[in-house]
């Protein structure tokens, strides 16, 4: 089913023209999680977002799907619990994106030391047991001479062993398009670009819909719905600012920025949790993907832009800090960073708390005055639990209108790519559709990447190969671009290679030879004058400048 610039023309004209049930405000991975469950559930549902899908928070996070081990360390035990089961449920689903690994949390006798060894195989056996993993992936402690073998650029002073334990590799971005997507097929009208700018009341002070800006064209229209919900993340408070009347800030945003450098530079071999080493209270992760190494997170309050966080040198000095420290030969300088992203964390405080550490790392739905519902807080691997818990309060607001629909339970939807036969693994299924990619003419590798990008899509992509003659792309990028613009609501390039491939954060230095080619192709497609190309092509440069961190080099 197509899902491309007519798609979104169509639905803007259909959200004009239509009494919704539901209108979502937010296309991160709590919006989508919404219109997932409304569009399975055949509520005329519509969902806005205002940049980019997935622009915001949901694709700035740590790329995992994993329980909230940290929370452990705070006896936040039923968020984790309530989260590490979710995490299976995801991998079922969309198999392509989220997939079991095991991870190494090494164990070191320092100080702020997070665990010693009696601490540390506890804390698994509990995370195990509140998760409910089988034998298979059960966790498993090792000896510090067993660490140093398995991942020997570890410091090794003071260390005491470690511990093997299972969560799951992700890309956030992916996984959000692929629930939109599925959304899109069960019937929710969805499109990126369109911002709500205000409230529409009725003679009582309901609300009955909203004032909406296509941010691209500046036009201006209404959409009207029997109930509206403010998913919006860090933004929530913003919306919520619109409503008649005073409203209190429910968040506290904090901010986590990441580093990408060369594997070589930190050569692991799988995914390391472990304390920073600064008697700081904080742990950081390791990750390797394609080729890359990249680092963090940090925690740090936020004021400013929402848009677009900013890295300050002090993030840089902390990571760059805590990463040598960690792994003591690899000697990273800012030159050696290679990409960054910071993201921000829509957490929930108490109203009248401005203490940090009372920050909530679990969710909260509620209505204001008017009838708007928001939800907000949360995590990513929480996604269906909050469009659970939002929709008993959608339900009740539709009860008004005398409406009801029939529950859904989302677990066995399987999202867009995840629809492996019965009779396959996805490992096997890969194997095979990696075979058909290098008989197109793709490298070994470059078909197993499309695979474990786009899942069972993977067979769209390959038949749009005589729709790309003429593209002067090399093939996978080709292939790529093509499904992108006529599958996922791609309109720019940024959109292109910041969020539909991972080619800005792990792949940075070819956007110099794909830039020129690919603008082209967005200026042709889109019929954009020159001052549009020029627009648009300025803006892949700033990005490339900012993720680069050019502006510290």
């Amino acid at each position: 089913m197509t899902f491309s610039a007519q798609t979104r023309k169509k639905n803007i004209d259909e959200l004009k023209n239509t009494k919704l049930d539901l209108l979502i405000i937010g296309g991160g991975i709590t919006g989508a999680g919404i219109a997932l469950q409304a569009g399975a559930r055949d509520i005329k549902a519509g969902m806005i977002e205002m940049q980019d899908f997935a622009a915001g928070t949901s694709s700035r996070s740590t790329k995992l799907v994993h329980g909230g081990l940290r929370y452990l360390k705070q006896f936040d035990v039923d968020l984790v619990a309530d989260v590490a089961q979710e995490r299976a449920v995801i991998g079922k689903n969309v198999p392509h994106v989220v997939q079991p690994s095991y991870m190494l949390m090494p164990v070191y006798d320092e100080p702020g030391a997070s665990f010693n060894k009696f601490s540390a195989e506890v804390v698994l056996h509990l995370y195990d047991y509140l998760a409910k993993v089988d034998n298979e992936w059960a966790h498993y402690m090792i000896d510090k001479d067993k660490v140093e073998a398995e991942e020997p650029d570890l410091r090794t002073e003071g260390l005491l062993g470690g511990g093997f334990y299972l969560d799951y590799t992700n890309d956030d971005s992916r996984l959000t398009t692929e629930i939109i997507k599925k959304a899109h097929e069960l019937g929710t009208l969805i499109t990126n670009y369109v911002k709500a700018v205000d409230f529409i009341y009725n003679d009582e002070d309901k609300i009955i819909g909203v004032k909406a800006e296509d941010t691209l064209t500046g036009q201006l229209f209404e959409i009207h719905a029997s109930v509206v919900v403010n998913a919006t993340g860090p933004w929530s408070d913003t919306v919520r600012k619109q409503l008649k009347g005073n409203t209190k800030k429910k968040l506290f945003p904090t901010k986590g920025v990441h580093f990408v450098v060369d594997h070589s530079k930190i050569p692991i071999d799988r995914t390391i949790y472990t304390d920073t080493g600064m008697d700081d209270n904080r742990m950081i992760f390791f990750i390797p993907r394609s080729g890359k190494t990249y680092f963090g997170t940090t925690d740090t309050p936020f004021e400013g832009e929402y848009d677009d966080p900013n890295i300050t040198q002090d993030d840089i000095d902390y990571l760059l800090k805590a990463a040598n420290y960690r792994f003591p030969n690899a000697h990273i300088t800012l030159d050696d960073i290679e990409a960054s992203w910071a993201g921000l964390r829509p957490l929930i405080q108490d109203e009248d708390n401005s203490d940090p550490s009372g920050i909530s790392r679990g969710h909260d739905v509620f209505v204001s005055e008017g009838g708007l519902v928001s939800v907000a807080g949360g995590k990513l691997t929480d996604y269906r639990r909050m469009a659970n818990d939002t929709f008993k309060m959608i339900d009740e607001e539709l009860a008004q209108f005398d409406k009801s629909f029939d529950q859904v339970d989302t677990a066995d939807i399987r999202l867009s790519g995840g629809d492996v036969p019965e009779h396959q693994t996805f490992s096997e299924y890969a194997n095979e559709q990696t075979e058909k990619g290098m008989a197109i003419g793709l490298k070994e590798d470059e078909a197993r990447a499309l695979v474990n990008w786009y899942g069972t899509n993977v067979e769209t992509v390959y038949s749009l190969k005589d729709k790309i003659t003429d593209s002067e792309l090399p093939l996978k990028d080709a292939l790529q671009l093509e499904y992108a613009i006529e599958f996922e609501m791609t309109l720019l390039p940024e959109d292109f290679l910041a969020r539909r491939t991972e080619t800005l954060l792990f792949d940075t230095p070819r956007i110099e030879k794909l830039k020129i080619p690919l603008v082209e192709h967005f200026a042709k497609r889109f019929n954009w004058t020159d001052q549009e190309k020029k627009k648009w092509s300025d803006q892949v440069d700033k990005k490339v400048d900012e993720t680069t961190l050019s502006q510290f080099k």
